[in-house]
């Protein structure tokens, strides 16, 4: 509640007056009524990220949002414009309360908060008396805005998998007959919703506004990490803008919870410490209450905890830890991928005249090492990664495969720049006629990769990076020009010398013993091996030299040295019972392939 001084009676003082003091112990006030106005707003000293008119990061949406309910509060505006009701859509936590309560602040409105949650019963009639009861009580609060919070909870039965009829017809009701006349000072009403496709089509046209909150930039994420650490004491090699460009496709509430996920880790690391070891429980407590730096180590621990708990769900991006290496040989597949995913990148005028790749198909034999050069470009290029296996988007339910594809490229955008990499793309998008489902699933699944793939030209940062072993079961449409236009042969290592290099990568972590050669290895090895293989012979010499290393033990022998160290006797015995997983048959039937792409 507040009041506002019209005149005062008595006595003035010297001079002009900029400011009295009410004597609180003799004033009295009394209410003989109450006026509808809008919100008196004084500016706060201390403003924070969540309280401030402009959030960081959300400023754009926020002005987008003050500029829909501005006409509502011009004289007459009720009349011209109607109803102001706005729908703001995007995924949880990424701001759309916060964005409504700076819009309110901004524009001097009370603010009504209901959560449909709460709005929910057992019957129809339970459920419409509470919405009645909601819109009356925000008239009473007039100039103000009523905020639904997850909306489409509204509108269902009571199994959750249709539609409740009545309660749509009360919303819609609510929502667009308003009378204009008697709605000065205007009421406006702003719901938000994690899945627009949820919400009944009757309750979504009610709102002529609909808004989605955008996925952070880099530079948005930097801001909204430096207002959150404004206050907390940070370690001199904390780097706030490495770390936004490690948190892409996190929204405000990820990074809110990677500075608790990091507090926490810091305490951790302070009670674990030598110095915190002696220490009784009030000192710990004396120690947390003072305050102690964050270090980039917890960070690092933090984002590695969210990013593990996303992956769990389908497609979550990260960047790969994987370097150039990591890949040995295939130094001409390496230059045709960079030409196509760097050469953008660096010259985004390039992009301007609308010459850019959009998609990229690895095919060859497997064990070849796709998977492993997409990772290595992800991180060589600071791009995320976000890897999808075909299968895994396929689902019973009609129309859910579809929406599957459609999220997949939805948070390619969110974390652009992204390599999205699609791998055994075959499962995914086989020749359309041709399957024998019944329903057509995997047509419709391939008509909705190819709509993607087309809308990808107005994305500048995604590029798809696909891998499949039989390239000619993939319909003709995806090797068109403008979608997966540009085929990669990833063959077998035929030559010493790219063998060598694949094995050198493999053996660089590996402890060996001055006496090894990796020539004479691969001498006793058959002529054409590919990555798997040589890892195969790798992981087939550790087994050796651990078997061995226990065998000591149950001897009684101390061993050398701690570390578990590979001999040439270990390496030359995998080599004798190693055997190539392509056969000179398949190796001709990949070449055949390779030939008719080739030349088409």
């Amino acid at each position: 509640m507040f009041f506002k001084v019209k005149k005062t009676v008595g006595e003035a003082p010297d001079g002009p007056a900029s400011a009295y003091l009410a004597d609180t112990t003799h004033t009295s006030l009394y209410m003989v009524g109450s006026t509808l106005s809008p919100v008196p707003w004084l500016p706060s000293e201390e403003s924070t990220l969540w309280s401030s008119l402009s959030p960081p990061g959300l400023e754009a949406l926020v002005s987008e949002l003050c500029s829909v309910l501005k006409p509502r509060l011009q004289p007459g505006g009720a009349l011209l414009t109607g109803t102001s009701s706005v729908l703001l859509r995007g995924p949880p936590g990424c701001g759309k309360t916060t964005v409504v309560a700076a819009a309110c602040s901004h524009l001097g409105l009370h603010l009504l908060k209901v959560p449909c949650s709460s709005l929910c019963a057992d019957s129809s009639g339970a459920v419409e008396t509470k919405l009645q009861a909601i819109f009356s009580r925000a008239r009473r609060c007039r100039p103000a805005v009523l905020l639904l919070t997850a909306v489409d909870l509204l509108g269902r039965d009571r199994d959750g998998l249709g539609e409740d009829a009545r309660v749509v017809a009360v919303l819609r009701h609510l929502l667009l007959n308003e009378d204009p006349l008697n709605s000065c000072p205007p009421l406006m009403v702003v719901a938000t919703t994690s899945r627009a496709q949820d919400l009944p089509a009757d309750v979504q046209t009610a709102f002529p506004h609909e808004l989605e909150v955008p996925a952070l930039s880099e530079g948005q994420r930097l801001s909204i990490l430096r207002a959150l650490t404004a206050h907390l004491p940070l370690g001199q090699e904390v780097n706030l803008a490495q770390l936004a460009r490690r948190c892409a496709g996190f929204v405000v509430g990820d990074l809110y919870a990677l500075l608790t996920h990091s507090s926490r880790a810091a305490c951790t690391r302070i009670k674990n410490s030598g110095l915190a070891g002696g220490l009784t429980e009030e000192d710990e407590g004396e120690l947390c209450a003072a305050g102690f730096p964050l270090l980039a180590e917890d960070f690092g621990q933090a984002l590695e905890q969210l990013q593990t708990a996303h992956s769990q769900a389908v497609g979550a991006p990260k960047i790969p830890s994987v370097s150039w290496h990591d890949v040995g040989g295939l130094q001409e597949v390496k230059k045709e991928i960079l030409e196509t995913i760097q050469l953008p990148l660096e010259h985004p005028e390039l992009l301007s005249l609308g010459l850019r790749r959009s998609g990229l198909l690895l095919h060859g034999p497997p064990g070849t090492g796709k998977t492993l050069l997409a990772k290595a470009v992800a991180t060589e290029c600071s791009l995320t990664f976000l890897s999808v296996k075909g299968p895994e988007l396929i689902n019973m339910y009609v129309g859910q495969s579809e929406e599957n594809v459609r999220e997949v490229f939805a948070r390619a955008r969110a974390a652009a720049p992204c390599i999205i990499f699609f791998d055994e793309l075959d499962s995914l998008a086989p020749s359309r006629g041709r399957s024998g489902d019944s329903g057509g699933v995997m047509d419709r699944v391939v008509s909705q990769l190819l709509a993607e793939l087309d809308g990808l030209h107005s994305t500048q940062d995604v590029f798809v990076i696909g891998a499949t072993n039989r390239p000619d079961l993939l319909d003709p449409a995806l090797l068109r020009p403008g979608r997966f236009d540009k085929l990669v042969f990833v063959g077998t290592n035929e030559d010493r010398a790219s063998q060598l290099r694949v094995l050198s990568a493999i053996t660089r972590k590996f402890k060996l013993e001055p006496s090894v050669s990796l020539v004479n290895v691969l001498d006793c090895c058959p002529p054409q091996l590919t990555g798997a293989d040589l890892y195969s012979l790798c992981s087939d010499a550790m087994t050796a030299a651990l078997k061995r290393r226990v065998h000591d033990l149950e001897e009684g022998l101390e061993p050398g040295s701690s570390a578990l160290m590979l001999t040439m006797e270990d390496l030359l015995q995998a080599a004798a019972r190693l055997q190539p997983s392509v056969s000179e048959q398949e190796l001709l039937r990949y070449k055949r392939i390779q030939r008719k792409f080739a030349a088409c």
